[in-house]
């Protein structure tokens, strides 16, 4: 009799164990997935099971970036147009599509339908109001109103009027490019409406400036400087007027470069700047000052011709813009050009004091060279930390310059060529820049040796080649000083005492039939140290052209 009870209690317990097992199980399986995405989840066609956050918003913006580069069909009456749904404003909203997935139902119902069907996450799109705008308006469909202007005439000014445009409505695409993207739905298709655009200007206003423009310049304008007036002619002033559209405005416009040009052309008071100047004067450096210059205009000058146009008047004062000088008598002052610099050595039984002279026969053709290039020199000034380029002040030796043909040596033979004579002065230069301590860069001495010259320490001029360059690297300015006579040329540098230089040594040798020369310099400088450089000659005998 108890095997009906025994049955019944099994009948009862079998379906409660199941159900206890699938409880059981699914409190295991959520329990492990805590934090991550439930099983079976699916986002836009990918198996984002089980997926830990990290991964999950990798996943995210992956598929963000492939609907950023989707294109997007926007239809209208005319024609279809595609554009990237990034340039329309189309973004997905990651951190919403991320919770999204993170928060799926998990209940055991919910858990028990997964094993059955695949789970969703939605996608949570967003769009950019003003990126939607932008990207319509560059679509091809677009065509930008004409706003009206004004032209000059004979008379006055009359318009240009404006003409509609059309635009691309954004009314209703943005709800219908979030809708489909959410859907899913590919290709992302939209419809829109093509508008009329009209001008933000109507012809209107631009009359209204057109009667103003022309009222203001009936009778020219007349414009006063510091110096005087002056009456610019009614179709000059006009030239200068045009028109732009400003925020719903149209507002007139001045052509400031065309307008500076017509006015300088036309004010006599304008004037370039005077750069100071240092010069010998009763045998001592002089600073013949420096002086502003003026020319048009003051940088508000477009801006009164303007106001004084549209305001009616008809008259404007403006004034001269100020243009200084590039070397003012402040900068001349500073450079300490006030002494002649160097030291006192002999040279053919005369005592050259701070200066250095070099002798020769009166009245051949190279004394007129000599004393050209001498005139072209002289006055010459040169800044601290600047070179002196021998070739590059004079330029090449021509006729028109006032040179002639004299004697030379090219390529080791006597022959005659305009500028023949000038290494006299090169020479010259030379030794006054030996003994004054400066830096000598480039020099060249001469194939054979003259007794007009200093043995070893002399210098040759060619063009391009042989050049003379000399480095003043005192903190003061040089003022070169040139000065010659029938049998003789100086040369003498002004500046502020700094270092002298001394010939302290010189060698002779042999290289085959040619004579060798080294020349010692030592130089004193201001706290008392001295240095030392060398100099190198190198003469073939006479007559020979080799060595």
């Amino acid at each position: 009799m108890r095997r009906p009870r025994l049955r019944l209690v099994l009948g009862i317990s079998l379906p409660l164990l199941v159900i206890v097992l699938l409880l059981a199980a699914w409190a295991i399986d959520t329990s492990s997935a805590s934090g991550k995405v439930p099983r079976n989840t699916v986002l836009a066609g990918r198996d984002i099971s089980t997926f830990g956050e990290d991964d999950l918003a990798a996943t995210v913006a992956d598929v963000a970036e492939e609907y950023a580069t989707t294109d997007v069909q926007v239809r209208t009456d005319a024609k279809t147009y595609k554009v990237p749904a990034s340039e329309l404003g189309l973004m997905l909203d990651e951190d919403a599509t991320v919770q999204a997935a993170l928060d799926l139902d998990t209940s055991p119902v919910a858990w028990g339908s997964s094993f059955l069907d695949e789970r969703i996450v939605p996608l949570t799109f967003v769009v950019d109001q003003d990126e939607l705008e932008a990207g319509l308006a560059e679509l091809g469909g677009n065509a930008k109103p004409t706003e009206p202007s004004i032209v000059a005439t004979g008379d006055g000014f009359s318009v240009v009027s404006g003409s509609d445009g059309t635009t691309i409505a954004t009314d209703g695409v943005a709800d219908q490019l979030r809708k489909r993207a959410e859907q899913g739905e590919l290709p992302l298709i939209v419809n829109a409406t093509v508008e009329a655009q009209a001008p933000k200007v109507p012809d209107e206003s631009a009359q209204a400036l057109a009667d103003q423009l022309s009222k203001g310049t009936a009778n020219g304008l007349k414009v006063t400087t510091g110096g005087g007036t002056i009456t610019v002619p009614a179709p000059t002033a006009r030239a200068w007027l045009a028109s732009q559209v400003d925020g719903d405005q149209l507002v007139a416009t001045l052509d400031a470069e065309k307008a500076k040009a017509d006015l300088t052309a036309s004010l006599p008071e304008a004037s370039e700047p005077k750069n100071a100047k240092v010069v010998l004067e009763g045998g001592a450096p002089k600073i013949l000052p420096s002086s502003d210059g003026s020319t048009c205009c003051a940088a508000d000058t477009p801006a009164r011709l303007l106001a004084a146009i549209q305001g009616g008047s008809g008259a404007v004062e403006i004034a001269l813009e100020v243009k200084k000088p590039e070397f003012t008598t402040e900068a001349a002052q500073k450079l300490g050009i006030k002494e002649p610099v160097g030291t006192t050595t002999e040279w053919k039984g005369v005592q050259q004091v701070k200066s250095f002279t070099t002798y020769h026969p009166c009245c051949a053709a190279r004394v007129t060279n000599i004393q050209r290039i001498a005139d072209i020199v002289n006055g010459t000034v040169i800044k601290p930390g600047e070179k002196f380029d021998m070739n590059g002040i004079v330029g090449q030796r021509t006729t028109d310059k006032g040179f002639v043909s004299a004697g030379a040596i090219a390529n080791g033979e006597h022959v005659d060529e305009v500028g023949g004579g000038v290494s006299q002065f090169a020479t010259t230069m030379f030794n006054a820049a030996f003994f004054a301590g400066l830096p000598i860069n480039t020099y060249q001495a001469h194939s054979e040796h003259f007794d007009r010259y200093p043995f070893g320490r002399e210098a040759t001029m060619g063009w391009e080649n042989p050049n003379l360059v000399w480095t003043n690297n005192t903190p003061y300015g040089i003022l070169v000083e040139t000065s010659h006579t029938d049998t003789s040329v100086t040369v003498r540098f002004w500046s502020t005492q700094y270092a002298y230089g001394q010939q302290t040594g010189q060698t002779t040798g042999k290289s085959g039939s040619c004579t060798t020369v080294q020349t010692t310099r030592t130089i004193t400088y201001p706290d008392g140290k001295t240095g030392q450089d060398t100099f190198q000659a190198r003469y073939r005998p006479s007559g020979q052209t080799t060595c």
